[in-house]
């Protein structure tokens, strides 16, 4: 048998109930422009019933649970469509760099330079007794030889600026690593103790999404809440643990640069870090693939081109060798002679510089006034068949066309790869709209839960003081009679 207060208990167990839904309804609106917030749900229930001589009588509402409305499955699938997002994302931005570096079509690009140089050489061969036109020959050289230079200069700075982006993707991945061991520790206490850790969880939540465009992650939950995160090839975070990756950079040669995971209590290095998407993946390709592969191929037109000329060159004769004792000189030479001829150790020999005259434009030895056949030889070398070496010997490609193709293949990746970007963009936001339809916070929505909240507390009031006004009248008004 229940007292006549248990009524005024049911009401304010009401009263607590939809005081409770009012305040999770603030806490949405509060938080509706809040990134990585999840909205939040009030679950009711009745509270368990208790057995009378008449049957059983209610006893109330009761708060099962502040539940968060979100969909694991659409986090698992932005998760994995992040990790071609920051790939892709990285290669476009280095791919737009590149085109500015190389700058064709231009005026000022190297087609236009070394067709400039080929035309001194033709320029040359009509006159080879004038100085303004061995002037110009040596020139056109320098301009070539230091575009050769400056060009491979800035991709190798290009390449040093990537490791600078990986050193803080590093240091960012590491952050996060950290954030995510500590929200680990909160949400296992608070809800061991019997809260709610709605909140922590969308933090967490937000920083495991925004780990995922750097590294791809898989992300298990154990059963008291914590995550275990796999990256890299490698356990990144699990319970209270998380390892550490560690860069070490490498400024003279940048793709020699390593990745590598560390005990984060000893420091000592326990493995290589596998990659296989994510923004990192995008930095070590650009670096290590295609800068790589651009200065290759500059420093293998560069060598084709001072092996062709010199050849030519060395064989011909100055306007000094009327005796025909004087020996022939390379047109350009190495800045390091201990290395091979490269974009970066191209130069053209300063014994021309010093004495344009030495410059060979005629094929006799001695040299016969107005023979300018060598010249005229090497201004053919932008015609002839010289890169592209298929069997000893056999080449298939000019100068230029060999340019032209690296230009080429330049201009396809990045194409593909703006393609690709703007396709994993369009993807990763119809994922993230179909999670804000069901996460989002919707303030048309928020505001006529609170109406209805409102109005379900207004009538709970009601129903306490209709109680009170009984107890009233039990108190004070019974008994009365015959006083």
């Amino acid at each position: 048998m229940r007292s006549t207060f248990y009524g005024l208990n049911i009401g304010l167990k009401a009263l607590q109930a939809q005081q409770r839904a009012l305040d999770v309804t603030s806490h949405n609106i509060a938080n509706a422009n809040t990134p990585g917030y999840t909205r939040q749900d009030v679950i009711m229930e009745a509270a368990p019933a208790f057995l009378t001589e008449k049957g059983y009588v209610g006893a109330g509402v009761d708060i099962t649970e502040i539940r968060r409305l979100r969909d694991e499955f659409l986090d698992v699938q932005i998760r994995t469509e992040n990790k071609y997002l920051g790939e892709w994302e990285v290669r476009s931005n280095v791919l737009e760099k590149l085109e500015v570096v190389i700058n064709e079509p231009s005026d000022s690009g190297l087609r236009s330079v070394m067709d400039e140089y080929w035309a001194a050489w033709q320029q040359l061969s009509t006159d080879p007794s004038s100085a303004a036109n061995r002037s110009v020959v040596i020139q056109r050289g320098i301009d070539l030889a230091d575009l050769f230079n400056q060009t491979d200069k800035i991709l190798h700075e290009l390449q040093a600026d990537i490791n600078r982006g990986i050193q803080s993707c590093v240091n960012e991945i590491n952050s996060i690593a950290r954030q995510v061991c500590d929200l680990n520790d909160q949400i296992i206490k608070a809800e061991l103790s019997g809260y709610s850790a709605n909140d922590l969880r969308d933090r967490r939540d937000l920083l495991v999404e925004n780990l995922s465009k750097m590294i791809p992650v898989q992300v298990v939950e154990d059963r008291f809440g914590a995550l275990e995160i796999t990256a890299g090839g490698a356990t990144l975070v699990a319970n209270n643990y998380y390892a550490v990756m560690k860069f070490t950079d490498d400024p003279v040669e940048p793709t020699r640069a390593s990745l590598q995971w560390s005990d984060p209590k000893s420091g000592s290095v326990v493995g290589d870090v596998r990659l296989n998407g994510g923004s990192l993946q995008g930095y070590v390709v650009m670096r290590d693939r295609t800068i790589a592969a651009l200065r290759s191929d500059l420093s293998q037109l560069a060598a084709r081109i001072a092996e062709e000329v010199n050849a030519l060159h060395s064989a011909g004769s100055g306007l000094n060798n009327t005796s025909g004792s004087e020996p022939g000189l390379d047109f350009f030479v190495k800045k390091d002679a201990g290395l091979p001829f490269t974009a970066s150790n191209i130069q053209v020999n300063q014994e021309l510089v010093a004495d344009p005259n030495k410059v060979a434009a005629s094929q006799s030895s001695p040299v016969i006034p107005g023979d300018g056949s060598n010249a005229l030889a090497i201004a053919g070398l932008k015609n002839k068949l010289t890169m592209n070496q298929a069997n000893p010997g056999e080449y298939t490609a000019t100068f230029d066309e060999f340019y032209q193709s690296m230009v080429a293949g330049l201009g396809i990746e990045a194409g593909e790869a703006q393609r690709m970007l703007d396709n994993q963009n369009l993807l990763v936001e119809q994922l993230q709209n179909q999670r804000e339809a069901i996460s989002g916070v919707s303030l048309d929505e928020e505001m006529v839960n609170m109406i209805r909240y409102q109005h379900a507390y207004t009538a709970a009031a009601r129903v306490i003081n209709a109680m009170d006004e009984m107890l009233e009248l039990i108190v004070n008004r019974l008994g009365l009679v015959g006083r």
